[in-house]
This record gives structure tokens, sequence and C-alpha cells, in this order.
């Protein structure tokens, strides 16, 4: 296993819940968790990358489970708001969010007549398409541009509504409607199961790496920084500090960094992967919060803003402050706004502070500040990703015990991360069961 992020951790457990003894993970930092590092100091978490996630969850719950990883729930996280035309708006979690004012009354007319939209559309359509195509113009535009910011920091006129949301297409394609599948999806849970909700490890995520790498024993190596991966004879070599020899590799890493350890044609193709840089901004401070109660904010499409949404961290998750303060975490850049993360430390801090102002409508005097850097950044799953998906598995048809998993191919959270190491380990144990055979 060549990346210890949790993708990598992830994939590691299950092959070992799947009876495969002999895993290692190997990992160029010094500690687990890859991009979800916690920085704690002066008394402040933040959580640069991914916080939070939704549990229940059918493979995201086992792996945790198994690991014995504390969470708390954020009962809180369950009011989310939306900042447009200058004004925080509350978005009730329920069909009721149609009712908010956020889009005219004829917008709002034209979107609950989604479920009498027939369907089409293109093979490979666009997230705008989908979204205004089923909600109409105006609704569509907004839900498409709060669904990519949310997620991807993305462009909803570029990623794919199949590839990025692939759940909400599926529903179309059910039940020819996306309020019709939601609703059938509602009424096949079994009553007295809860739906997911908003959950954050005790501890923050690197918290939850460790938990996951003491499960794994000492089939954990940090500070390994792998070269090369190439074939051997008897399977595969992974060349860093010495040469190390197994019958399959898990590359579990972002597919720019796979695409330094493998041969030039699987190199180039890794190569098309797009992504975009985003800027994580922590700003904390001591005495009454400035913060509304929930989860967060997204910044809607009528405002030229570096901010793609703002967490509400001390809210929803009253831990990562001091008793007394406070702590906002914005999530700037991205696809539309690639060069926030060109900018120095002092502009970002000073820009996204004055935005963070303008959207709650309070003075902001933060005296904890951390700004993070993430480049290559989020995957962008843009129209074609599903196409470079099967043409990559043609590629690795090829190359038998190489495998590839993480955030780059299918899917960003953590949940969808849990599932691709549970079908990644599944194939692994299938081969190995064949070779034994």
């Amino acid at each position: 296993m060549v990346g210890g992020g949790f993708a990598g951790l992830f994939t590691a457990s299950e092959l070992i819940a799947a009876g495969i003894e002999d895993v290692l993970v190997l990992d160029q930092n010094p500690v687990p968790g890859g991009v979800a590092q916690t920085v704690q100091r002066d008394g402040f978490s933040l959580e640069p990358a991914v916080g939070s996630f939704n549990l229940p969850h059918p493979h995201l719950s086992q792996i945790l489970d198994r690991a014995g990883v504390a969470v708390d729930t954020a009962p809180a996280a369950s009011k989310r708001y939306v900042y447009r035309s200058g004004r925080l708006v509350e978005i009730p979690g329920s069909p009721k969010a149609i009712l908010a004012p956020l889009v005219s009354t004829p917008a709002k007319l034209r979107a609950l007549a989604e479920p009498f939209v027939r369907q089409g559309g293109a093979s490979d359509e666009t997230l705008a398409s989908f979204c205004r195509r089923r909600f109409g113009a105006d609704a569509g535009h907004l839900l498409a541009w709060l669904m990519a910011s949310g997620v991807y920091a993305g462009d909803p006129d570029k990623l794919s509504a199949s590839a990025a949301f692939p759940s909400l297409t599926l529903l179309e394609q059910e039940a020819g409607s996306v309020v019709r599948g939601g609703l059938r999806a509602q009424r096949r849970r079994p009553d007295g199961v809860p739906g997911p909700r908003v959950h954050t490890p005790v501890g923050g995520m690197v918290a939850m790496a460790d938990a996951i790498v003491t499960s794994l024993e000492d089939r954990y190596r940090p500070a390994f920084t792998a070269s090369v991966v190439r074939p051997h004879p008897s399977g595969w070599v992974v060349e860093g500090v010495g040469e190390l020899f197994a019958d399959a590799v898990v590359l579990a890493t972002h597919p720019e960094s796979a695409a330094g350890l493998v041969d030039s044609e699987l190199a180039t193709h890794l190569g098309r992967a797009v992504s975009a840089p985003v800027v994580t901004v922590g700003l904390g401070g001591s005495g009454e919060s400035p913060l509304p109660s929930g989860f967060g904010a997204l910044v809607g499409p009528d405002n030229s803003m570096a901010s793609r949404g703002l967490l509400f961290e001390s809210s929803y998750a009253p831990g990562r402050a001091p008793t007394g303060s406070w702590l906002l975490k914005v999530i700037a850049g991205g696809a539309l706004l690639p060069e926030v993360a060109t900018w120095d430390d002092n502009r970002v801090v000073a820009e996204i502070t004055a935005e963070a102002v303008r959207v709650l409508g309070s003075q902001l005097t933060p005296e904890f500040t951390e700004v993070v850097r993430h480049r290559p950044g989020i995957p962008q799953y843009v129209t074609g990703h599903e196409g470079w998906l099967a043409e990559l598995d043609g590629l690795l048809t090829g190359r038998p015990g190489l495998y590839l998993t993480g955030w780059g191919y299918r899917g960003v959270g953590l949940a969808q991360q849990a599932s691709d190491a549970v079908r990644t380990a599944a194939k692994i144990a299938a081969k190995s069961a064949d070779q034994l055979d």
C-alpha cells in the first residue's frame, strides 16, 4: 500500500478483514492521515481538510467500528445556510428547503414541477445542465452551484453530473424524477433506522488516523518515500529506501502522485486527471461568538468572492475552540479562482476575513489564523471522467496486481473512499483466492 491517507488506511483495514494479513502501508509523511492533518495551536483545533462525515454508512461505519474510532454526534450541523443577495438564509433540512427565499416564486413553482419533467439530457451531462433541466433555469442554476461548491469547490458547468453526483442521476434513471426517487428511497428505509447524521471524530482527524494505524499493528511504515513502482516476474517492486517485493501494490495517492511512480503510458493517462487548488483558512478568537448555530454557509453564485464556503466549527463541534472562544473555517479558491492559492498569507487572511464579515454581518478580530494550501487540490470529476476511468481500468488490466484508489477516482468524500476501499480489497482477495486454487 503506497499512501498513508485515509484511502490507504481504509484499504489496509479491509484487506486484513478479508483475511489478507501480509499488508504494509508505506507513507511518505511522518504521521498518517494524508491531507487531513489536524492543526492544534493555542487551544484551537483546525481541520484543514475533511473534518466530519455522515454515519451510519455501510462501509465507513464498519471500518471505524473495527478500529475503535470514537465519534461524537453534531446535532447543530443539521442547520445550514446560503449567503445570497447580501443576506444569510437558513435552509431547512427537508423538502421545505424549496420555500427558502433564494429564488423567485415562479422559479420555485418550476422546481416543484420536477416530478413531471421527462427524462432526457446528454449521456455525459454537466451538473449545471442536469439541474437546470430537472429544476428549471433559476433554481437549477443555484442548486448546481451549491452542490459544486459544497463538495468540489468546482465549476458546475464543467463537472459531470453522473461522475460527480452519481446518486443524483441514479434517482432520475430509476424513478424518472429526482424528487420521486428520493421519496422512494426514504420509504425503503426500515422503520426505526435513523438516516445519516453528521459526526466528528473525538480528538480530531489525526486521532482517527492514529486509531486506524493502531488497529493495523506493525503494518504501517511512516517516512518511506516510494520513488518507483515497477513490475517484477513474481509481482511488483516498490523502490524507496531499498526495494520491497509484493504480489500486489495499491497506489492510494492523488493521481498526480501516482503518475510519478509508474510507467510512462500509465503516467500519461493519470496526468489527464483534473484538480482544483484550494486554500483553507482558520480564523479564531475569544469572546462572544459571531457565528450562527449550525454547520456552515455556502456562498451563492451572485457574489464575486474568493470564499466558497464557511464552516462554523465551534458551533457544531465546540471542542475545536477553547471555552469562551470561536473558530471559523473558510474554503476559498477552487476551480473558478485557482489563483487564490498563489496569494501570500497576509492577503489571504485579510481578504477572507473581510468576506467573512460580509457574510456574517459581524466584525471579526481573529487572534488565531492559519492558512493551509492544498495543491494539486480537490479532484474535479469533469465531463469525460467516467470514460477516463474506463480507460484506466483497461490499462490496469494489462498490469495485474496494480490497483489505484483514493479521492481522485470514484468519490472525494470519506464515505466514498471507504466504499472504494471495500471494492479494492474484494478484488485483491478474489485474485488471491484464485491463485490458491
